[in-house]
């Protein structure tokens, strides 16, 4: 079969052609790939969800955003942004819906500082550095701004709520240096020795020591966790186990090891002022462990959630600024 002439030539340049064209393909698919590599390695774990409230999720730009605005390690804002969010989805019922003019008077309040009036062309100027010193876009600002605000009626709101009627324990204490010590004190207690006899005689706490070891009358929630908890777990007439605190968290090896005697249980008994304070103050952070309870909350990160690989990831990236 005859060949037509020129046609070896013609499929040279053909097949040259092709040749061409899929190296060129194939070199377009590795420049993607690069970049799509690239943007994954870079921009990737910025988008990443890392907070799930409900049906509300908080990503990981934003949070890296607020962690070095506030200058607090990732656990540190894990718990404060887990907090915004259940406010901002519960505490409307309570406080009442925060409008746009709310927002802006409360900044205005802000800008103005001492002073009684600022002008628009003031204000518009501070407002301006702020967003260009928190890297914070307008809606960003202003709902932070929102949430403060909630956060305040809020807890205004459960504040002139707390009942100054409730039930309390009647609190001895003895202060120790030693585990050891501490459980030789408790023994000397079991074997018929008198707790106040004993506080006078071994104490290091010497306000309590002159006092005959009392500390007090308090309603739960006063006192820190541990010994909260200590105190209304024991029956009238109880000593407790030795119980480790570290007065310096800081060092938290130097331990001082306490006992707690509860002398006697009033169910219904009137709160003093400081009790008062105390229990007024922490109401809200109250009010966040049980409300937490009525919600869907889930921490995720790079891999398999929130595990030490993400936290060192986000502390790399909070140190690099």
């Amino acid at each position: 079969m005859e060949t037509a002439p020129g046609s070896k030539g013609t499929d040279r340049v053909r097949r040259r052609r092709w040749t061409a064209i899929i190296i060129a393909t194939v070199v377009i698919v590795l420049i993607a790939s690069i970049v799509i590599v690239s943007v994954s390695l870079v921009g990737g774990p910025m988008r990443r969800t890392i907070i799930i409230v409900d049906d509300t999720s908080i990503r990981m730009d934003y949070f890296l955003k607020r962690a070095r605005l506030a200058g607090v390690d990732p656990i540190g804002m894990l718990e404060s942004l887990t907090n915004e969010q259940i406010i901002k989805l519960a505490a409307p019922q309570y406080a009442g819906q925060v409008y746009p003019e709310d927002i802006d008077q409360e900044l205005r309040r802000v800008a103005g500082g001492e002073n009684e009036t600022i002008t628009e062309s003031e204000f518009k100027e501070w407002y301006r550095q702020q967003l260009n010193e928190t890297g914070l876009s307008d809606t960003e600002y202003r709902d932070i701004t929102a949430t403060a605000i909630l956060t305040n009626r809020l807890h205004d709101y459960l504040a002139v709520r707390v009942p100054n009627i409730a039930r309390q324990a009647h609190l001895y204490a003895i202060a120790l240096l030693g585990f050891e010590e501490a459980e030789e004190v408790r023994a000397r207690w079991e074997a018929g020795e008198d707790f106040v006899d004993l506080a006078r005689e071994v104490s290091l706490d010497e306000a309590a020591k002159e006092n005959d070891g009392e500390v007090g009358w308090f309603p739960a929630g006063v006192l820190n966790t541990t010994f909260d908890y200590v105190a209304f777990t024991l029956s009238a007439g109880d000593v407790s186990q030795p119980v480790a605190y570290a007065p310096d968290p800081s060092v938290p090896e130097q331990l001082i090891y306490y006992l707690f005697w509860v002398s006697e249980i009033a169910d219904a008994r009137e709160v003093d002022e400081d009790s008062m304070a105390v229990l007024r103050g922490r109401v809200l952070e109250f009010w966040l462990a049980s409300e937490m309870q009525l919600h869907e909350i889930s921490y995720h990160g790079l891999t398999n959630g929130f595990d030490s690989e993400t936290n060192a990831w986000i502390n790399w990236q909070l140190s690099r600024q």
